[in-house]
């Protein structure tokens, strides 16, 4: 069955659901990883009204008097209010905060003589360099939602509640599969008549990329025995990915092999440029993944419709790429019928599409070149020049 590129998305998405069950990891292990259960904050951030800066702190409402300095206070200080009228502490960076000080003002804002300070600053407002208890964050308020992918960020943000252990999705199990009696690995020695196989260290990194472990598991050669008794042996997995052997030539054997083995096809064919011949399945308790030979076709559907789907199966909720608005370069022509993917550059607010979109689906530069995607719909046959495009931001 043939379908258009939103539907074989609808299709994916809709035929998975996340099983993987929960499992608790270390903070420092936790980047990447999909969390299980809503978080929530377990002390006020700042945990204490704290100084933002060196400086000095006094009440507001003494502010053009010359104020005398009373004390020092230290990170690490705890300091009951001794302030009488026109009267100051010397405080330090991250130094709590005594209650009779609303007010802090940096050293270099002041005239110092001796035990006395005179405020410089006449702009100066109320609360100045105060970080107030909670400010930021409220004890059992929401931290991170179920769902969310952890990242450097948020994993410094748990790190300041003191939260080290993370319930998180268990990793899918995730096998890679290329197909080709012509492909030599990249660690093999290749003729000039063979091509080096780069779809499934390519797929393997583009996983990585957006947070998923894979593994490879090697070449299927052109033989439909074979092939079945390499499907044989696929057991555990719960996404399997191939690329090559479903476009229906005379040796493309991986759907037949696939089928036989009881694949129930979702679909085999997208109307989309590059990438038709791409398949999508589930066989027995596997999601089958079947991308074309072709690098750049293979690369840009994993990217686009499996990306997607195995983000909400690993748990992933709401997955989105980052999109940006831009204006076309130049105009550019368009076949319809189909829905067209095109590579181009981003440079500031221009979309600039490589080599105006005349390249080949087993080329591999424009990955290289390339650092935005615009996805055009089947009735869009011509881009004028300033028109304004919604762009993916990728591949760098």
């Amino acid at each position: 069955m043939v379908v258009g590129f939103k539907e074989a998305l609808e299709i994916g998405l809709n035929s998975v659901k996340n099983s993987k069950e929960p499992e608790i990891v270390n903070l420092k292990e936790a980047l990447g990883r999909v969390v299980y259960e809503d978080i929530l904050a377990v002390k006020n951030l700042p945990t204490f009204t704290n100084s933002a800066m060196d400086g000095y702190g006094f009440r507001f409402e003494d502010k053009d008097n010359k104020l005398k300095i009373v004390k020092k206070i230290y990170a690490g200080d705890i300091v009951e209010p001794i302030l009488n009228k026109n009267e100051c502490y010397k405080i330090m960076t991250g130094a709590k905060v005594p209650s009779d000080v609303d007010t802090i003002i940096p050293y270099e804002k002041v005239e110092k003589n001796k035990e006395f300070i005179k405020i410089l600053d006449k702009n100066l407002k109320k609360g100045n360099a105060i970080r107030l208890k909670g400010e930021e964050i409220k004890e059992k308020e929401l931290l991170i939602k179920k769902g969310e992918r952890l990242d450097y960020a948020k994993i410094a943000l748990l790190a300041s509640q003191g939260i080290m252990q993370i319930k998180v999705y268990k990793r899918l199990s995730i096998g890679i599969i290329s197909g080709g009696d012509e492909l030599k690995e990249p660690w093999e020695e290749a003729s000039e008549d063979e091509v080096y196989n780069i779809n499934g260290i390519h797929f393997e990194m583009l996983l990585k990329h957006y947070g998923f472990e894979s593994e490879y598991l090697g070449k299927l050669a052109d033989n439909l025995e074979e092939i079945e008794e390499f499907i044989d042996k696929l057991k555990g997995y719960d996404v399997i990915i191939t690329s090559g052997g479903i476009s229906g030539g005379d040796a493309d054997f991986t759907k037949k092999a696939f089928v036989d083995k009881g694949l129930k096809e979702l679909f085999h064919g997208v109307k989309i440029k590059p990438g038709h011949p791409t398949m999508f399945g589930i066989i027995k308790d596997s999601f089958v993944m079947a991308f074309p030979g072709n690098p750049l076709a293979a690369i840009i559907n994993l990217l686009l419709l499996g990306i997607p789907v195995i983000s909400k199966m690993q748990g992933v909720k709401d997955f989105n790429f980052t999109k940006v608005s831009l204006f076309m370069s130049q105009d550019l022509y368009l076949k319809g019928g189909r829905v067209n993917i095109v590579l181009g550059e981003m440079q500031q607010k221009l979309f600039i599409p490589y080599k105006n979109n005349k390249y080949g689906s087993g080329m591999i530069t424009p990955l290289v070149k390339s650092n935005a995607i615009v996805i055009f719909d089947e009735q869009k046959e011509f881009v004028a020049k300033g028109e304004e495009v919604e762009a993916i931001i990728c591949f760098k």
